[in-house]
């Protein structure tokens, strides 16, 4: 998460500079064969990045898309993260690399690798961003795996251990022994599920972030049964729908690196299809009428905006978690970026926010 005016960490070099010129520091340490190997230091976190910082550091990329400059031309739009978050980063080059140029870097970056980053950071919309300009050049290969520390790369903020656990207390929860069977059957014929994130970039978009959302999910559906009087809710059927929801989205994203990249799968089938299909394979041993209406909650859980719209209270109830989980955890992201009495359009919600 890029800052747009907190200060660095004290004591931490915020960059690593020459005299008038920038340099990356680099230090040695000895490999396995006893030769000096050059380690790039990281000398910047994505974290400690605000408004006016100089940046040179390997930082992982996570995604490289191309966009249209205003005057026709094209740059590159990175997603760049460490161990403390991600930010954006904006790839120029300068006026001797022409639009063919520019797309060849593009295509050439591997998502997931480590890249040496150069370039400033500024304040652009209410936003913080790296622009990079002769920088461009680093682009070309990502860094050896051998000259820097992995686990200073991996953005996992999730208590993996907790949220397995809290999933286990969820799906104990349903009495009815098919429906059990059913959510157990397929959790655990899906890989992935407890590493995916839960989508490319708006919420919970960090390893174990899928499973992390899902434990929500299901804890404020089963609250809100519990909370509006005279509802009558299954709550075995809540549960399922809830806990299965977003199953096919673990299908829809695959690790690559340090990172996991969306698959053609996430838009060319859409993950409520890819759920269905994982359902249908387990409804053996579900009464058809239960085993239809949690098929129904998966369906719909996109709401009014979905191809399905929630027609029972269960479905518009994991509806309300799926979106209270979502897009909490997107504000809390976007407030988080904020320094105190700072106000902005939210990078990930797309709507304002503010840090009192």
């Amino acid at each position: 998460m890029l800052r747009t005016s907190r200060p660095s960490h004290p004591g931490r070099a915020r960059v690593a500079t020459g005299t008038n010129r920038r340099v990356l520091r680099l230090s040695g340490r000895k490999g396995f064969t006893g030769a000096l190997v050059t380690v790039f230091e990281k000398t910047i976190f994505v974290e400690e990045i605000n408004g006016g910082v100089q940046v040179d550091a390997p930082f992982v990329v996570d995604a490289a898309g191309l966009r249209e400059k205003r005057n026709g031309g094209k740059y590159i739009q990175l997603t760049i993260s460490d161990k403390t978050g991600r930010g954006t980063c904006k790839v120029w080059g300068t006026p001797e690399y022409g639009v063919e140029q520019i797309e060849a870097f593009c295509h050439a970056i591997r998502p997931g690798e480590v890249y040496r980053i150069q370039g400033y950071a500024k304040v652009f919309n209410g936003a913080c961003e790296v622009n990079v300009n002769d920088g461009i050049a680093s682009l070309g290969a990502p860094l050896p795996p051998d000259v820097f520390d992995p686990s200073l790369f991996v953005y996992a903020p999730v208590d993996s251990g907790s949220v397995r656990e809290g999933l286990g207390r969820m799906a104990a929860k349903i009495d009815d022994h098919g429906i059990s069977s059913l959510v157990s059957a397929v959790m655990d014929s899906t890989p992935g599920f407890l590493d995916a994130p839960a989508a490319k970039r708006h919420h919970h978009a960090y390893i174990g972030g899928l499973a992390e959302h899902t434990l929500e999910t299901a804890e404020i559906a089963l609250s809100l049964s519990g909370t509006v009087s005279r509802t009558g809710m299954d709550t075995d059927v809540l549960l399922a729908g809830a806990l299965l929801h977003d199953i096919g989205k673990a299908a829809c994203f695959c690790r690559q690196g340090f990172s996991f990249v969306a698959l053609p799968e996430y838009t060319l089938v859409g993950h409520t299809a890819l759920g269905a299909a994982a359902l249908m394979k387990h409804s053996a041993g579900v009464d058809p009428a239960r085993f239809s209406h949690i098929l129904h909650i998966l369906m719909a859980h996109h709401g009014p905006h979905g191809e399905v719209q929630p027609r029972t209270p269960e479905a518009w109830a994991v509806h309300f978690a799926d979106n209270a989980s979502a897009f909490l955890r997107g504000i809390s992201d976007d407030v988080a970026d904020l320094a105190p009495g700072e106000g902005r359009q939210g990078a990930r919600t797309q709507t304002q926010v503010y840090r009192f």
